[in-house]
């Protein structure tokens, strides 16, 4: 990926995840003006910057990049409902009620985790 391509990944993630360029080099300990070249395709960022801003950002470098690696999402959830589908419907409603609170104690803490 080149860098203004990359740039233009970096500011939709950053976009996405509410944080102006400031926030974002606070977040990553790096200079705003820093992001700004990064976000216009001037600079790239070290390794370790890149690992930073991912993980800023709540997403994986190869997302980041611009090249996600194959997802097993749709495979996990296909197991789950197959598992769930065994199960009576009060036991499925239970679970799903778990999942739910799981969920939402997951989202919570993200959004504490300084946004």
């Amino acid at each position: 990926m080149d860098k203004k391509a990359f740039g233009k990944q970096l500011q939709r993630y950053r976009e996405r995840a509410g944080y102006s360029q400031e926030a974002l080099a606070e977040q990553i300990e790096c200079s705003t003006i820093f992001i700004s070249y990064i976000e216009r395709g001037e600079k790239s960022p070290s390794l370790d910057t890149l690992v930073k801003l991912a993980n800023a950002l709540d997403i994986s470098v190869d997302i980041l990049l611009g090249k996600e690696l194959k997802n097993y999402t749709s495979e996990k959830l296909k197991y789950i409902e197959n598992q769930l589908k065994n199960l009576p419907s009060l036991e499925q409603q239970k679970i799903l009620d778990i999942m739910d609170s799981v969920v939402a104690v997951e989202l919570s803490y993200h959004n504490e985790k300084g946004r």
